[in-house]
């Protein structure tokens, strides 16, 4: 049986796949679903005079993370399907294996599986591989 399904959007094509998949398997199992959002800051320390620059930019990662959750949400509506939604900050590879796991112990994490430069996934590795092998709860990758 599963009660509680997480899924991860970046506002991408995949990852509204990802949310409607989500909003089919819900609607089947009676789930609820905890939509997330992460807000990866820059880790680029500014001076003084680019403080500025700096605000706008996070207000911007904020807003975007904000739209993505409502577009999500909307579709999870439109399939009356029980939801809530969250924006986290951080790094989106831990908070989905450690903060999301720890908060609403899901029975399923669904996320888009998104491309990345072959530079990326030899050094740093995409966030579905990362929490597809890490997360203590299933993971379905939607492409």
């Amino acid at each position: 049986m599963m009660k509680t399904i997480v899924v991860a959007t970046d506002g991408s094509d995949a990852a509204m796949r990802a949310v409607a998949y989500s909003a089919s398997l819900a609607k089947k199992y009676g789930a609820k679903v905890e939509i997330i959002s992460v807000i990866q800051y820059s880790t680029v320390a500014y001076h003084d005079g680019s403080q500025v620059f700096y605000a706008s930019m996070t207000d911007s990662l904020t807003k975007l993370a904000n739209e993505n959750v409502t577009k999500a949400a909307n579709v999870l509506t439109e399939s009356d399907v029980p939801y809530d939604t969250h924006v986290f900050k951080g790094d989106a590879r831990f908070i989905l294996v450690n903060e999301v796991m720890e908060k609403f112990k899901p029975d399923l994490i669904v996320m888009g599986k998104t491309g990345t430069t072959l530079l990326t996934r030899m050094f740093i590795g995409s966030t579905a591989r990362y929490v597809s092998e890490r997360a203590d709860a299933d993971v379905l990758l939607v492409k």
